[in-house]
């Protein structure tokens, strides 16, 4: 992987922008842009990535809320206690589909 170094007042001024910075090589064409709205989410998201706990595809979630509104289409309402035995159960019946995604 290719990488620039910022120099101390380059990673000031990203840090402390609020919108998009635009990167240009030193004859003034443009190189690219810089979010730090973008660099706040990705840091976000590796801090909770080394969190522990089970990951769930976006797949196994729309699956998953597809099952549980048939069940609610099927016997009307439900309890929290109920969704969660149901919950418990189709991960069981099929944890391919349904369970955590395995990391690694």
């Amino acid at each position: 992987m290719t990488e620039i170094i910022l120099t101390e007042e380059q990673a000031r001024i990203l840090a402390n922008a609020d919108t998009t910075v635009f990167v240009r090589d030193p004859s003034g064409a443009s190189v690219g842009a810089l979010d730090p709205r973008e660099a706040a989410i990705i840091a976000e998201a590796k801090r909770r990535m080394a969190l522990p706990g089970p990951r769930y595809s976006s797949e196994s979630v729309s699956a998953m809320m597809d099952a549980l509104q048939a069940e609610r289409d099927r016997i009307g309402p439900f309890s929290a206690e109920y969704m969660m035995e149901f919950v418990k159960n189709l991960e069981a019946s099929d944890p391919a589909k349904y369970g955590p995604t395995v990391m690694g």
